[in-house]
């Protein structure tokens, strides 16, 4: 799946309309709807309101507009005002469907999502679950596993997730979560209990085998192929089990053996983690029916950010193997002036500006 374009009912928003491969969004300032669009994509692929519960856009209807194979694609209608009137339209072309009255589904929120995940057929069930994964703002570039939404909630949540996106089936490891609770509980008669434990037992020795499959070991290699490009440092993804036998999941820049400076507590370091994790996710899965974009929010930015010329060089090699890419920037961020002409030039999708933002003034 490939984002085509987005679109709206009110001139106010301006339609962007994504190229298959490079997109650049850049602005000359902050607060144009950079950030905004993340939201907004979120938004028309079935995701929460978000800022959109404003009164400025109570009439407002959305359009996205995906690209789910080489002649077929699928606009998503999704108005602000009702969560029961959502629209899906299969079309062979690209179209503005602004005045189309023949949808092939309308209802609510969970009938548009099963309409769209039988019709796109996706590798892993429920696609909303794990896109966060590879449309990335700000909020979610703190951690490569732990998606802003879970960082309240129990770790079984995201691992059972991350479990599933690197070919492990996250009910076996929720399920040895799911005995431990029943163990704990203080009137649980002996002979249940014995009969727990032994189950415990063989879930433990069973999970264990899971860490180590051809999937894995591809995922491996390619985030370190990535952390070589962006970072030009050694990066590895690990995989493995605590001391309470739960899984964990690793992500680490190797740190220079001269410097007492820890690399993995650096901010700049942990949201260019967050890229390449998505990036080498995004590669592994490339001969699947999965996502094909990764969408990254401002990865130029931040303090110490020394490693432009890395992550354009990423964006290139997704480019190369069929995956597209969605980046905002300050044009300020970007420092080399032939990536900044090249952008401009090549790969320019839109510009935001004070006098020429996403959604006009609210």
């Amino acid at each position: 799946m490939k984002i085509s374009k987005i679109y709206a009912n009110n001139d106010n928003f301006k339609t962007i309309v994504f190229d298959k491969g490079i997109n650049f969004i850049l602005s000359d300032t902050n607060g144009v709807g950079k950030s905004s669009l993340f939201k907004l994509i979120d938004f028309c692929l079935l995701g929460d309101k978000h800022f959109l519960g404003n009164e400025h856009f109570k009439d407002y209807i959305f359009y996205i507009e995906l690209q789910i194979s080489s002649n077929r694609y699928i606009t998503i209608k999704r108005p602000t005002k009702s969560g029961k009137n959502i629209e899906l339209k299969i079309t062979k072309q690209k179209c503005i469907l602004l005045d189309e009255k023949d949808f092939n589904k309308k209802g609510s929120l969970g009938i548009a999502k099963s309409f769209f995940e039988n019709k796109v057929n996706y590798s892993i069930n429920k696609f909303r679950t794990y896109i966060t994964y590879f449309l990335r703002d700000e909020a979610n570039q703190n951690d490569a596993f732990i998606l802003n939404k879970y960082t309240s909630l129990h770790e079984i949540e995201y691992k059972t997730l991350v479990s599933n996106l690197v070919g492990i089936d996250g009910r076996k490891i929720r399920k040895k979560y799911e005995l431990d609770e029943i163990i704990k509980k203080e009137d649980i008669d002996p002979s249940t209990l014995k009969t727990v434990q032994d189950e415990l037992e063989k879930v433990i020795e069973e999970n264990k085998t899971l860490i180590t499959s051809h999937f894995i070991d591809r995922l491996k290699d390619s985030v370190a192929k990535y952390g070589s490009i962006v970072l030009d440092k050694e990066v590895t993804f690990s995989i493995d089990y605590n001391t309470s036998n739960d899984i964990e999941f690793g992500i680490k820049v190797k740190n220079d053996e001269e410097s007492s400076t820890n690399l993995n507590e650096e901010p700049i370091i942990k949201k260019l983690l967050c890229f390449i994790f998505s990036s080498a996710l995004a590669e592994i899965y490339v001969q699947k029916r999965l996502i094909k974009f990764v969408a990254f929010d401002s990865p130029f930015d931040g303090d110490n950010n020394t490693y432009e010329d890395g992550i354009y060089f990423a964006i290139h090699q997704l480019n190369r193997i069929g995956i597209q890419t969605i980046i905002t920037s300050n044009e300020n961020a970007i420092h080399n002036p032939a990536n900044l002409s090249e952008i401009k030039n090549e790969y320019m999708t839109d510009y935001f500006s004070n006098g020429d933002k996403l959604m006009g003034d609210f």
